[in-house]
């Protein structure tokens, strides 16, 4: 019995006990700890090395796999709701960061001195940011790790896609093709994910033992500064719920508890979803057609939770090494956020794989994740219960539209 359960101890659990280890190892040996970084390397190239091909098949199987009714009257909408508030989630990260600065005050700590060369803010105008989302070349894009033209090309790729099905009785040996080579590499992150422990203890420990213990303080600021943020946003979020559907906020609130408890315990999007359908049809009284479209839609295609969190750490990061963005960076980060909560991982540990994907694209050093690679349950915990919750707010937007689009007496009783 004792065997099974040392089977059972959660990938999250052995990565928390790992960053505490290197804590710990590289606090009491110090700068000699340095020799077995090489490791951490090895595993963040292996995470990084199919993060492009990854997200651009999950991109493309989201987007290609709408269907006619997908993008009838309420997939519109639906649609329309998720890109605007995740576009907001990450403009309000991006402020809340510059705001509380969680990052600041390691400027001259050898973490920063050792990356310098490497961390530099962009410079060019609003246009010249926008024109860099579209490249000339997807195999070149591809190359050179340019991730938003990728996801550009990417979303273009999927709606022809999505056309050539409804027009081909729903074959495409493209779609087919891309969505068995995201499941591969998505199987070969999970493998890779297997050795995060060793990966994030030889890093942790490395950068314990060359700079001591000031990455603890910006990692208190940094939870408590994404937790906050996504509190608030909630709040703005069924602030906007009572005004257009005239909802109570705390019935509301109560109503939709036990998928917000099941968000947080799980940390997983996907294994909330039926709980989340049940109760916002037979709880909040949203209509079955709505609620049956808009939520499994809401999954890949509406993450605000993975935005905040995307924006709030590569900002916190940037704070980190000294780097400080303005006008068209901040632009391009809030779309880069934006895109790449698109392709919010599944695999144990998005967290990290989230950051593989956003950091090198910042021009900051993958050393960087290592500082959070501990906080994978609470960062999880925090953003899935957004991106849960946000989708049927979401939906009940979408609902307000029609006049039986919310059946008052349900949400109004008692259950």
């Amino acid at each position: 019995m004792a065997a099974e359960k040392s089977k059972r101890v959660s990938p999250t659990l052995l990565i928390v006990i790992s960053m505490v280890a290197g804590f710990i190892v590289g606090l009491l040996v110090g700068n000699p700890m340095n020799n077995v970084k090489f490791i951490g390397d090895i595993f963040f190239h292996l995470v990084q090395m199919g993060i492009v091909p990854f997200v651009m098949c999950t991109i493309i199987e989201a987007i290609g796999g709408l269907t006619a009714k997908d993008l009838s009257d309420i997939g519109i909408k639906g649609i329309i709701w998720f890109a605007a508030s995740s576009i907001l989630a990450s403009a309000f990260g991006i402020a809340c960061t510059l705001l509380f600065q969680p990052g600041a005050g390691l400027a001259d700590s050898a973490l920063v001195q050792n990356a310098m060369t490497t961390a530099e803010a962009s410079s060019g105008t609003w246009q010249d940011t926008v024109s860099g989302f579209f490249g000339s070349n997807i195999v070149a894009s591809m190359g050179n790790g340019s991730m938003v033209q990728c996801i550009v090309f990417a979303i273009a790729l999927g709606l022809v896609c999505s056309g050539w099905r409804q027009a081909h009785d729903n074959k495409c040996v493209v779609y087919d093709f891309t969505v068995q080579l995201g499941a591969l590499i998505l199987n070969i992150i999970r493998v890779v994910m297997k050795v995060a422990p060793v990966g994030i203890f030889c890093y942790v420990s490395a950068m314990v033992g060359s700079m001591g213990a000031e990455v603890v303080m910006p990692l208190l600021r940094y939870l408590l500064v994404l937790g906050g943020a996504v509190l608030v946003f909630m709040i703005l979020w069924i602030a906007l719920v009572y005004v257009r559907c005239r909802l109570s906020p705390a019935r509301l609130i109560r109503k939709m508890w036990r998928m917000s408890v099941m968000a947080l315990s799980t940390t997983s999007s996907a294994v909330t979803l039926p709980v989340e359908m049940q109760d916002a049809k037979e709880r909040l009284g949203l209509r079955e057609d709505i609620a049956d479209l808009v939520l499994p839609l809401g999954m890949p295609l509406n993450s605000n939770g993975a935005s905040i969190h995307l924006a709030v750490t590569s900002l916190t990061i940037a704070q980190i090494y000294g780097v400080t963005y303005a006008g068209a960076d901040l632009i391009a980060l809030t779309v880069i956020c934006t895109l790449l909560s698109l392709a919010n991982a599944v695999a144990p540990g998005a967290d990290l794989v989230s950051l593989t994907m956003i950091v090198p694209q910042l021009g900051l050093p993958l050393d960087s994740i290592g500082i959070f690679a501990g906080l994978t349950y609470p960062v999880g915990a925090i953003r899935t219960i957004l991106n849960v919750n946000s989708d049927v707010y979401c939906a009940l937007m979408v609902a307000a539209d029609y006049s039986d689009g919310i059946n008052r007496s349900v949400f109004d009783a008692d259950n």
